[in-house]
């Protein structure tokens, strides 16, 4: 992008101009603005502003800024920053800067939290979570609480519930700031709402997205082994982790990589190595229903007719155990099941299973009678092939994300594999066992 020459005019309409923009656009534009004009709307954004959209910023731009900004600027971003927004800032830094950026800009008072949050597992509860929030205690009036919240300093939208706890700072709930307003005789105790759910700050993110979503949580609180508050996963991240984990998820089924950086960005190499991982597996299942062909050879040479079925039933079989081990893993993710499940899941995709094949068995009997010159035995093979693909397709489908669950195996990785080859190998072992007996090869 061309630099843009500025008069005392033009930048007074610019400072006018991006101090109404979203922090998002913000970083947008600072992505890819020369370096000259970058120190310019750095200069001319407002402290808060440029500290929200600074957290916006992809990992190697956040590094170009920092090398921008003066001193001066630095400290005064490093305050404006929250202490979770720091330590994601840190983790994605360079050590070097890492290192000036904990040593001479970041106070002591902070340090120790700072170095608090860097101690959990990456993707941990304990790694997303802030400790900037507001807590009053249920013995407490609603007109001290009240007290509280004009006295704080922290944003708007983290004061719209207020959390409760008792006098040991164990959770018991929180208030709504409207209740507060509008309750003022009552007790904090009268209109504290009850605690849905909490995390512990060693658990994976991913439980904060669950929860989130089976409870409608704003907000998650995160309690430590005394049931003690210390710290939530507010709304944006939870939008963050969901978003992060849908990506995850997809990747995980269909092979590609997870791409930590842009599609352009990441290196060809990269996204190769983690596609051929995939294309490996498929190659050995191909291997696997080869040996199969192989071996029911002479069944095939003497009904040629059979060969052309092979395709659509195995096509048939890994769709349908796709449909199932997707609907299963929604389930699980939204906590409406779990490995305990399991003869429930059994049952209930056979039912589904018998429903849907007999529906095709149906349709692909009337279209082999009418469209196909084969035999009645062939359709018959075919058709009851059919039959028992989908039925067994749908239980492994159901089955096996089940099974990661009880494993502690994330259910992406281990459905889209293991589906493809136990389907394409019970398929062509049904096929040729209920051909062998029809047709009496």
């Amino acid at each position: 992008m061309a630099e843009r020459r500025y008069d005392v005019d033009n930048l007074k309409n610019l400072q006018e101009e991006i101090n109404q923009m979203n922090p998002v656009d913000i970083a947008d534009k600072l992505e890819i603005l020369p370096e000259k004009s970058v120190a310019i709307w750095i200069k001319l954004l407002n402290k808060d502003l440029l500290a929200d959209a600074f957290t916006e910023l992809r990992p190697e731009n956040k590094d170009r800024i920092l090398s921008i900004l003066s001193e001066e600027n630095i400290k005064d971003l490093v305050k404006e920053l929250d202490e979770d927004e720091l330590v994601d800032t840190l983790q994605e830094l360079p050590a070097n800067m890492v290192q000036k950026l904990m040593t001479s800009h970041i106070e002591d008072s902070r340090r120790t939290i700072i170095n608090e949050l860097l101690g959990y597992p990456e993707e941990s509860v304990g790694s997303i979570m802030t400790v900037n929030f507001l807590s009053v205690k249920s013995s407490e009036s609603p007109a001290k609480a009240m007290e509280k919240v004009m006295n704080s300093d922290l944003d708007a939208e983290k004061l719209e519930q207020i959390w409760v706890t008792d006098d040991s700072l164990v959770l018991i709930g929180f208030v709504f700031i409207a209740d507060l307003i509008r309750n003022k005789k009552a007790t904090i105790e009268s209109i504290t709402e009850p605690i849905t759910a909490s995390v512990s700050p060693t658990d994976d993110q991913e439980v904060v997205a669950k929860l989130s979503i089976k409870y409608d949580l704003g907000e998650v609180p995160v309690t430590d082994s005394e049931g003690r508050l210390i710290g939530i996963v507010p709304a944006e991240d939870v939008i963050d982790i969901v978003h992060e984990e849908m990506q995850e998820d997809f990747a995980n089924v269909t092979g590609i990589s997870d791409q930590s950086e842009t599609y352009l960005d990441e290196p060809s190499r990269t996204i190769a190595k983690n596609r051929t991982t995939w294309l490996v597996i498929c190659l050995i299942t191909a291997t696997m229903t080869g040996f199969i062909i192989q071996r029911y050879e002479s069944i095939l040479a003497k009904a040629v007719a059979l060969t052309a079925y092979i395709p659509m039933l195995m096509d048939s079989g890994g769709n349908a155990g796709s449909q199932a081990s997707t609907t299963i893993m929604t389930q699980l993710y939204s906590g409406e099941l779990s490995a305990k499940d399991f003869l429930k899941v059994i049952f209930k995709e056979a039912r589904v299973g018998t429903l849907v094949s007999l529906v095709l068995v149906a349709i692909n009997f009337i279209r082999i009678l009418i469209v196909d010159n084969v035999s009645l035995a062939v359709n018959l093979t075919v058709s009851i092939t059919l039959f028992l693909t989908i039925v067994l397709s749908n239980v492994i489908g159901g089955l096996l994300p089940l099974i990661a669950d009880k494993l502690k195996i994330d259910p992406t990785v281990m459905a889209g594999p293991l589906i493809t080859t136990i389907v394409d190998t019970g398929v062509l072992l049904i096929y040729f066992e209920v051909a062998s007996v029809l047709l009496g090869l």
